[in-house]
């Protein structure tokens, strides 16, 4: 009784995979046209991270960091900054090391956000006049940036699609239906950018010069269409 549950389950399994074998075989054997489509996008970005670091340099402890504190939020606030919104803390610590006095050094390190180059000349600005801080352009990014990803596929098929329709064209025959669709490659640079701008406690200037580049996005699929004479 085993041995035939086992053989009518070796049959089945069989006759599955020939089934699916013979699918597979009808499937290439349908006249078909395969083309890749790519589509490229380039857009501003609308979200500029800056880190924003406060040194303790007196080693007066806490006291001399909170004063700090409250003089950079004044600072961003006259500048337009809803510091409650787009201003955050991202740590507070005590370098690894001691002076001889044996006193720690303390730092506290922010992340700004901002949404435009506008914003960020009069943050720097107000920053170099303050004096005593740390900041860099962090990254940029796009708050749509899913969405234009999407958009950008759904461009690069349509790509797809003019270029068979224009293959089969050019031999007297037309597309139809698509019978097999694959995202081929996706490139993009949610976070690239090129900037100059810094400025430094020593220094207390910022470099000038800000050169975003724009995020690039690009999508290719690869697409099978059906073939039919006209």
């Amino acid at each position: 009784m085993k041995k035939t549950v086992l053989l009518l389950v070796l049959f089945l399994g069989t006759l599955a995979l020939g089934m699916a074998q013979s699918k597979e075989n009808d499937f290439l054997e349908q006249p078909y046209i395969e083309v890749t489509g790519t589509a490229m996008m380039e857009v501003v970005p609308d979200e500029i991270y800056v880190k924003i670091i406060l040194r303790e340099k007196d080693q007066r402890g806490k006291t001399e960091l909170e004063q700090q504190e409250k003089k950079l939020f004044q600072t961003l606030q006259k500048v337009g900054i809803d510091v409650k919104k787009d201003l955050a803390v991202r740590n507070m610590a005590g370098n690894r090391y001691k002076l001889k006095s044996g006193a720690m050094k303390l730092r506290k390190e922010y992340v700004l956000l901002l949404h435009d180059v506008n914003a960020l000349d009069r943050v720097f600005a107000g920053l170099e006049q303050m004096g005593g801080v740390e900041a860099e352009v962090e990254r940029v990014d796009h708050s749509q940036i899913e969405k234009l990803r999407r958009e950008v596929k759904e461009d690069a098929i349509k790509v797809a699609k003019e270029k068979a329709t224009g293959l089969a064209a050019a031999i007297g025959q037309s597309i139809k239906e698509a019978i097999y669709i694959r995202e081929e490659h996706w490139g993009g640079m949610a976070a690239q950018y090129m900037s100059n701008v810094a400025l430094d406690a020593g220094r207390g200037s910022a470099d000038a010069g800000v050169d975003f580049e724009k995020i690039k996005l690009q999508g290719t699929v690869l697409v099978r269409f059906k073939l039919w004479y006209k």
